[in-house]
């Protein structure tokens, strides 16, 4: 999420004229980077990740590959959503309550003096999730859905000092500015998804078109900055297919793709290093409804992401995927 940018924040602080601005616009970035990473449609964080181009030639190796894949290992998701489903409409929609809580962290070191030791960056972003979700029915096979959500946010920054020399020329320059910060803010994230879902003798597939957009505020930053808002939005095209495989008591398995195409704007352009990405991805689903009502279905597959800072692949879990 942060790409290395501690590096390049301490050459701001050294040359610029304006580093208080700098220092609010990477925050707004982080906060807008950490609502994409967080949304669960648009990039795919897992375990076991890899180069999936070694697949192809496994002594297929570019520096940017690496550092991309290195980045990916430097990342930790955790995530929890759960929807409640109301019984009567509202408005004539099908209405629901949706809540997630997620933590994001990325620890890497960062060696900025030769033969020294490393110091150490460790970014940490809470962000609890509360929203309602709206669709109807245009005819039997589209669909439009409507959601605003509300997103508390708490970021941050432990730096560790472990040099001699960090401590001398780096911390008086970035403590408190860039590094050992902390912030909270709450963003509004409305969205609109036109979705056309054709069913077959097979499973079906299904595509859809969803806007999104985020701006906030901060609540609390530190006392150098002023008017911290993030703002991003986001456009995904995806197209969905499931197969049916087999059922037994009750329990159904099925084979699952997907592919999308996500434009990004505004702060979250920086920080990702692209103003699209693609991602694909393929795996298994189990229908979990009958046993609880945390689910719809669970799976394991494999993501595949290209086009930003963070391209790879990974083994994913998927809840509520479909």
């Amino acid at each position: 999420m942060y790409f290395y940018l501690l590096i390049t924040f301490c050459f701001l602080a050294l040359f610029s004229n304006n580093t208080s601005a700098n220092a609010k616009n990477d925050l707004e970035s982080t906060f807008a980077a950490s609502l994409i990473l967080t949304n669960g449609d648009s990039i795919s964080l897992g375990y076991g990740n890899f180069d999936p181009d070694t697949l192809i030639d496994p002594h297929h190796h570019t520096i940017d590959e690496t550092e991309a894949l290195a980045l990916r290992n430097q990342l930790t998701l955790y995530s929890i959503p759960y929807d409640f489903n109301f019984n009567d409409p509202i408005l004539g929609f099908t209405a629901s309550f949706h809540t997630q809580v997620s933590v994001l962290e990325q620890k890497h070191n960062v060696a900025l003096f030769d033969n020294q030791k490393t110091d150490v960056n460790t970014d940490k972003m809470l962000n609890a999730t509360v929203g309602l979700n709206m669709e109807q029915l245009l005819n039997s096979n589209w669909l439009y859905r409507v959601r605003i959500n509300s997103h508390l946010m708490d970021y941050n920054n432990n730096y560790l000092y472990n040099s001699q020399q960090s401590k001398q020329q780096l911390k008086p320059l970035v403590n408190g500015t860039y590094t050992n910060i902390s912030s909270r803010s709450v963003n509004i994230n409305p969205s609109a998804s036109l979705i056309y879902k054709h069913p077959k003798a097979w499973g079906y597939y299904e595509y859809t078109l969803k806007f999104e957009y985020y701006y906030g505020w901060a609540l609390s930053q530190p006392h150098s900055m002023k008017s911290v808002n993030p703002e991003s939005w986001q456009i995904n095209n995806a197209v969905k297919a499931n197969f049916n495989l087999f059922s037994f008591f009750n329990f159904t398995q099925s084979f699952y793709i997907k592919a999308q195409r996500v434009d990004i704007g505004a702060d979250a352009v920086a920080p990702l290093d692209t103003s699209h990405f693609h991602e694909y991805g393929f795996g298994f689903l189990w229908d979990v409804s009958q046993w609880t009502d945390w689910f719809d279905n669970v799976g394991v597959g494999i993501n595949i992401h290209n086009g930003s800072a963070l391209e790879g692949g990974s083994i994913v879990i998927y809840f509520n995927e479909i």
